[in-house]
């Protein structure tokens, strides 16, 4: 599974604290065209308390973007 860059993903908050092995997570994304290689890109991920994350650029654009990742640092979630 593919994400953004390691610089964006930053960014947004995840860092390789928030995934220790075994971390429960649903990825939607986009699968390779060629099914064998088992690849795929990552677009959102949801972690088991609801919480959601893009994993794309660093930033949608969308209204709020800014608000929703202040809220989610200060309440300690990636």
């Amino acid at each position: 599974m593919e994400g953004g860059t390691p610089n964006v993903l930053l960014r947004r908050g995840l860092t390789r604290d928030c995934l220790a092995p075994g971390t429960v997570l649903i990825v939607d994304g986009y699968q390779a065209k060629d099914h064998s290689l088992k690849r795929a890109n990552g677009r959102d991920v949801t972690f088991t308390d609801g919480t959601k994350m893009f994993m794309g650029s660093s930033g949608t654009g969308a209204p709020g973007d800014a608000e929703r990742l202040a809220a989610r640092q200060a309440r300690g979630r990636c």
